[in-house]
C-alpha cells in the first residue's frame, strides 16, 4: 500500500479562522408525476433550455432596472475590489408547473456578485419556460450562502441552504436553513424559514461524489475517467482514477465546514501516464484539504496550494443506485 500524509493542520486552522467559508448537482433526472420535483444537472438539462434561460431578462435584483443576461452574465461594473456582476446559475435548475396551467415552468437562481464580500442570491420563476419563457420577479434568497438543494414539493419551491443563524456573523453561514416559496401575484414569496441544525460534517454521512474539477471551472476532470468519494462516519473513500483509495476526515472543534484528511492508503495498479497523473494530483489536493461547503448542490473541497492560496475541487452528486467505480472494475 501506499500512503500519502496531509501535514496541513495549521494551515487549515488559520484559514478557517479567518472564515473561509467557501460556499455540490442534484438528483440526475426529474421524477415525473411526484409530489417531489428534484434540480436536473447541467449535464442532463437539455442545452437548449438553459440558454434559454441564460439569456432572458429578470427584475428583482436592482431596484431601478433589471438584468438582460447574455450567455449568462450581465456585468454593472467594477466595485474597485473586483468585477461586479449577475451570474447564472446554470447547473442548478428545477423544472415543473407552479400555476397549475398544465405547463412546465422553471425556478432559477441568479448571483448578484457586488465585487466585494457581499454574494446575494436570488430565485426567479420563469413561467411556460419551453414555451414563451417570462421570468417572474427575483426573491432574495440569502447573502453568502451555500445551495444543498432546489426542490419543486407540489406547488412550492423548497431551497436547502447554509446560512445564517443565532450567533453567525454576515461572513460565515453555520445553520442548515430550508426556505419555501410560493407563486403569488406573479412573483415567488418566501413563505417560510426555519433553521433545522448546525452544519456538521456529518452532514456529509452517506453521501457519494464524483469529481468535475480538480480546480472550480479551470482543471476539468480527464475525459473517460472517473474519480470518486465517498463519505461515512469520519471515513472517506473511492476510486482516483486508477486506485482505490481510504482515508479518516475530521473538521477541527469549533469549524464545522473545516475537512481534514489523514493518510490516504491506496492500492498500487499502473495505468497510462494521463490517468496517473490525475490521479496523483487529486490525492496531493486530498491530503490537502481545509473545508467543505454546498456550491449550488455540488460539493466544494477547498484545499491549500501551496503557495500560500486556496482552490476548490468540485464534485457531483453520484447517480442515485449506480454502484461506485472500483479498480475491480
Amino acid at each position: 500500500m501506499l500512503i500519502f500524509r496531509s501535514f496541513w493542520f495549521l494551515i487549515a486552522l488559520i484559514a478557517l479562522t479567518a472564515c473561509v467559508a467557501v460556499a455540490p448537482e442534484a438528483s440526475p433526472a426529474i421524477t415525473t408525476g411526484a409530489a417531489l420535483t428534484e434540480a436536473v444537472p447541467e449535464a442532463t438539462m437539455p442545452a437548449a433550455l438553459a440558454d434559454t434561460l441564460g439569456n432572458l431578462t429578470y427584475a428583482g435584483i436592482f431596484p431601478d432596472r433589471p438584468v438582460t443576461l447574455t450567455h449568462g452574465y450581465y456585468d454593472y461594473g467594477d466595485s474597485g475590489i473586483g468585477r461586479s456582476f449577475v451570474r447564472f446559475v446554470d447547473r442548478l435548475i428545477v423544472r415543473g408547473d407552479l400555476n397549475s396551467d398544465g405547463a412546465e415552468d422553471a425556478v432559477v437562481l441568479l448571483e448578484d456578485n457586488t465585487g466585494g464580500t457581499a454574494h446575494f442570491l436570488y430565485a426567479a420563476a420563469v413561467l411556460d419556460a419551453r414555451g414563451n419563457p417570462t421570468p417572474t420577479e427575483a426573491v432574495m434568497v440569502g447573502d453568502r450562502v451555500g445551495v444543498k438543494s432546489l426542490v419543486i414539493d407540489e406547488s412550492q419551491v423548497v431551497v436547502d441552504i447554509v446560512a445564517q443563524g443565532p450567533g453567525d456573523a454576515a461572513c460565515c453561514a453555520s445553520w442548515n436553513v430550508r426556505k419555501r416559496f410560493a407563486l403569488e401575484g406573479g412573483r415567488l414569496v418566501e413563505r417560510s424559514s426555519n433553521e433545522l441544525s448546525k452544519i456538521s460534517l456529518h452532514d456529509l454521512d452517506g453521501t457519494r461524489w464524483r469529481l468535475v474539477d480538480l480546480k472550480a471551472n479551470q482543471e476539468p476532470a480527464l475525459p473517460d475517467t472517473e474519480i470518486t468519494m465517498q463519505v461515512a462516519d469520519g471515513q472517506i473513500s473511492g476510486f482516483a482514477g486508477c486506485n482505490d483509495y481510504d482515508s479518516t476526515v475530521a473538521s477541527q472543534e469549533g469549524s464545522a465546514q473545516s475537512f481534514i484528511v489523514g493518510s490516504i492508503v491506496i492500492t498500487k495498479s499502473l495505468c497510462p501516464a494521463p490517468a496517473a497523473n490525475q490521479e496523483a494530483s487529486y490525492l496531493a489536493r486530498l491530503g490537502r484539504a481545509v473545508a467543505w461547503s454546498y456550491d449550488a448542490g455540488y460539493l466544494a473541497i477547498t484545499y491549500a496550494t501551496g503557495d500560500g492560496a486556496f482552490a476548490k475541487m468540485v464534485f457531483a452528486p453520484y447517480p442515485v443506485g449506480a454502484t461506485l467505480r472500483s479498480k475491480k472494475e
